[in-house]
């Protein structure tokens, strides 16, 4: 990227001033980029809100689904408490609570669904969409195509928005990481169908809100095109009757290395 920007500069040496500016804009986002990643990867702990929304039709039926996690998250080890509700075009279907802990190679994860508490050891793979430190630092050193497309106030703090395009090894990644197949489950359409059709996408846009001191204080991934058009390669050139308009992962952060420590209930341990 460094040897772009400068070849870029060369070749404007001699245009007008104002295009020198650009050059500068792309060192400045490249520079806030990796502040980002030095910011973050100290971080201990912090707060998130994540929704996990996806909008589609099927001729005159049309379906709205959200996940709303709302979560606590200490780093190393990986601990979080989280409290989890799904809506169905806007009707309330579940809301349960989870606690997961790191345990070696393993995460011990206890589940409160309709007043019982159930404990389910998963791999650490499965709970990693709600490691929003991993999937910041996945997309903060993945984007490609980066720009700044403004400043915008999150939570009182002001922030730089930047936007670019995660591809190829980094796509998959995050797609295993949004926790979308729990959606896509329900089509008959499983994370490796998903990974397999992934060919007929360019790319997926990222949307990162950092501070002035290199907090990511929001990101966004937009996966309605990548979803839409594994759907029309599925089915295999006849007219594909499902129209997604929506399918987005948006989270917010807050609290950084400012939450206390937590422990799993005595109830949810007994579970074990």
């Amino acid at each position: 990227m460094k040897k772009r920007i400068f070849a870029l500069a060369m070749a404007l040496a001699m245009a007008a001033t104002a295009a020198g500016c650009g050059a500068k804009q792309s060192t400045d986002v490249e520079a806030l980029l990796q502040k980002a990643n030095d910011t973050m990867a100290q971080v201990t702990s912090m707060s998130a809100q994540m929704e996990v929304q996806m909008d589609m039709a099927y001729e005159e039926e049309s379906m709205k689904s959200v996940v709303k996690s709302d979560m606590d998250l200490i780093m190393d080890p990986f601990k979080t408490n989280m409290t989890i509700s799904m809506t169905l075009n806007d009707e309330a279907l579940q809301t349960y609570e989870m606690y997961a802990v790191q345990n070696g190679d393993t995460v011990d994860a206890y589940m409160q669904v309709d007043g019982e508490w159930i404990h389910q050891p998963m791999a650490s793979t499965d709970v990693s969409q709600y490691d929003a430190k991993q999937n910041m630092d996945l997309y903060l050193k993945n984007i490609e195509a980066f720009k700044v497309t403004g400043t915008e106030e999150i939570n009182g703090n002001k922030t730089t928005v930047v936007e670019g395009l995660l591809t190829g090894d980094s796509m998959e990644e995050a797609l295993k990481n949004s926790g979308i197949e729990s959606t896509t489950a329900g089509l008959g359409i499983s994370t490796e169908d998903l990974v397999t059709l992934m060919d007929s996408v360019e790319g997926m846009p990222v949307k990162l809100w950092i501070s002035e001191d290199g907090y990511v204080m929001q990101y966004e991934l937009d996966m309605t095109a990548m979803m839409q058009g594994i759907l029309d390669v599925m089915s295999a050139g006849e007219e594909n009757p499902i129209t997604i308009s929506k399918t987005l992962v948006h989270m917010t952060c807050s609290n950084f290395d400012a939450v206390p420590d937590f422990e799993v209930p005595a109830e949810a341990l007994a579970a074990a």
